[in-house]
């Protein structure tokens, strides 16, 4: 069942606490993220993917709040100039190996309105629940326990040496 909308100016301030609420832990400096402020409802974050040879690449993603908090935000990787989609095959777009059963990453996932994009595929973005997924309950986003927090730390994740390789270009 697809998220439904939030008020925006809710949304906007409680997403905007998150990310300020995480960035002034020092957590997000300490690991190298960076965020950008697109509008209220959206910023881009830029995290490390760390290859297994400790050189590290840059990836971008544009998370959003429509949803937030009922639901988890918005995430997809873009080019950092554009803030489109990321294409698969560019520098922008991550070679990973060995996912966990929780993360896929696709180009072109086939959308409920038959229009192929790009869908990180993992329960803490809202595009998830507007695809054909059923995720299991200990997976399910769960309002005033989970937030944008733990999106980064997801993403993060599959952008450590046990997932990341490199950029595809």
């Amino acid at each position: 069942m697809s998220p439904a909308p939030a008020d925006p100016d809710i949304a906007a301030a409680t997403f905007q606490a998150h990310l300020d609420r995480l960035w002034a832990s020092s957590r997000p400096d300490r690991l190298g993220w960076s965020r950008r402020r697109i509008d209220p409802l959206h910023s881009v974050v830029t995290l490390p993917g760390t290859r297994p040879t400790g050189e590290v690449d840059p990836y971008h993603f544009l998370l959003g709040a429509e949803y937030y908090d009922a639901a988890p935000p918005t995430a997809r990787l873009v080019d950092p100039v554009t803030l489109g989609y990321a294409a698969e095959g560019s520098h922008w777009w991550p070679v990973l190996e060995t996912l966990p059963s929780w993360f896929k990453l696709h180009a072109a996932y086939p959308w409920p309105d038959r229009r192929p994009r790009q869908l990180l595929c993992f329960s803490m973005n809202a595009e998830f629940y507007m695809t054909d997924h059923s995720p299991q309950a200990h997976e399910l986003w769960v309002q005033n326990r989970h937030t944008v927090a733990m999106t980064l730390f997801r993403l993060a994740e599959i952008l450590s040496p046990a997932y990341y390789r490199r950029p595809a270009a």
